[in-house]
């Protein structure tokens, strides 16, 4: 009886190489395939409009829901702190643009009480955000 066999033992090994390199692809194609929202978290029914600008990160953007609650930057705000903010925010940024994205149910005063605010600190850039209308075919 042979205790230990001649044959010499193989060490097995597993290759984490491939493994890796689909990993990384997987991670490089969700990366690029995700899109990032810009809208902030609140949510509104915007009106539609045929004309279409995208709001850009240097944009204050002020949300005013169906209820006439105003909001910036996800913080519910009275005009008067509205005034206070956009003020501070034009000295930082002197060509700053307001986008106002009002809920299509909102009493037209409310959208003009803050584009008055907006403009009595200086503001002269001002844009309505809207959902892109669909084209018939």
């Amino acid at each position: 009886m042979q205790l230990f066999s001649s044959r010499p033992h193989r060490i097995v090994t597993i290759n984490l190489m491939p493994l890796i390199d689909v990993m990384l692809v997987l991670i490089i194609f969700l990366v690029l395939t995700t899109t990032f929202i810009l809208a902030p978290g609140i949510k509104v029914d915007l009106p539609q409009g045929r004309s279409a600008e995208r709001a850009s990160e240097t944009d204050a953007i002020v949300v005013i829901q169906q209820d006439g609650a105003v909001y910036f930057q996800d913080e519910r705000v009275e005009l008067p702190t509205l005034n206070a903010i956009l003020s501070q925010a034009k000295q930082q940024r002197p060509g700053l643009r307001v986008v106002i994205r009002a809920d299509k149910n909102v009493q037209h005063g409310r959208v003009v009480e803050v584009m008055d605010t907006a403009k009595a600190v200086g503001i002269e850039r001002l844009a309505i955000a809207t959902t892109p209308k669909s084209i018939p075919q």
